[in-house]
């Protein structure tokens, strides 16, 4: 069985969930073990495959990376070797939960940073994905960033770098549609015709009653932010990749003077944030076993108990 699979790829916050609805509606499958819909956050869904947002984790842990990490980038980086003892895995969480779907799609804004990884899965899967990146303004970005996880802009303004551009490099070149979170919410079923099209999904758009996008999605707009490199390069990147003829020599610009940003921050600090996240892959890990050791599931009731014990004195 021939199978048509769409990436969803982007940064947090972009709107990969809205355009995830939209190709749900379409009758894209998006996975069988879909986080629930999160009020305040994502009251419509996130339609996050659970299996696939794991496994992204435990990607994130080998690099020494998360998903916040603004030093994590992967642009230029070569895909890991066929013997990594997580790259199995990958292809069975593929294979378990899509193996039977003619259509289907997969949405994690960490596939983004990994996509050297995924597309070698998909080389080994035989699969030839079609990639959909979703662009929002890095300004309105940081503003739900710093509204949901009090991020800094600078922090935030890195994010939406590393991420957007990792995204448009390591899809270059393959079947791609590259779609604004603006250009979705004035003209959805326009963009659901675009995106079905340049898939090749073969798709009756005009037959289907679509909904799930909407503008009142558009709840958070720019922020300002001062004047600086970083938010520089980032109005730029967005300009290039929102206008009428996508400009890759500018891209390509302005990711080599991000790079030369990135290269001029503190050593220490680069070497610090390091050991932090080598400290913290550490000790998850460590809760992890703890936490699904018999040992642990024998005295947590205990402990339970004493505390309510101790509660009643």
């Amino acid at each position: 069985m021939e199978q048509k699979a769409v990436i969803v790829i982007g940064m947090h916050r972009s709107g990969t969930s809205a355009v995830s609805g939209m190709l749900a509606e379409l009758g894209v499958f998006m996975g069988s073990a879909l986080f629930a819909p999160q009020k305040g956050v994502n009251e419509k869904g996130f339609y996050e495959n659970s299996y696939l947002v794991n496994m992204n984790e435990k990607l994130l842990d080998e690099a020494l990376w998360s998903w916040d990490d603004p030093l994590a980038q992967n642009m230029y980086a070569a895909p890991p070797e066929n013997g990594s003892h997580l790259f199995d895995e990958a292809v069975k969480v593929l294979e378990s939960d899509y193996g039977k779907q003619s259509c289907w799609g997969m949405k994690d804004p960490r596939t983004t940073l990994l996509l050297p990884f995924w597309q070698q899965v998909f080389d080994k899967m035989a699969l030839s994905p079609f990639y959909l990146l979703m662009v929002r303004s890095p300004f309105e970005v940081y503003g739900s960033l710093k509204k949901r996880d009090g991020f800094s802009a600078d922090k935030s303004l890195m994010l939406w770098l590393n991420y957007t551009l990792t995204g448009y490099f390591c899809s270059q070149g393959k079947p791609r549609y590259i779609l604004s979170y603006h250009t979705l919410l004035e003209r959805p079923e326009e963009m659901a015709k675009a995106v079905s099209d340049a898939a090749g999904l073969n798709i009756d758009v005009d037959a289907l009653k679509l909904g799930f996008v909407d503008k009142k999605m558009r709840n958070q707009k720019s922020v300002n932010v001062p004047e600086g490199e970083l938010s520089d390069i980032a109005a730029q990147v967005y300009n290039a990749l929102t206008a009428p003829e996508t400009d890759h020599d500018k891209l390509v610009a302005l990711s080599a003077r991000y790079q030369a940003y990135l290269d001029n921050l503190s050593p220490v600090l680069v070497e610090h944030l390091l050991s932090l996240k080598k400290e913290e892959v550490y000790f998850r890990r460590h809760f992890l076993e703890a936490y699904e050791s018999v040992w642990w599931k024998v005295s947590w009731p205990l402990k339970k108990l004493e505390q309510f014990v101790k509660s009643k004195k």
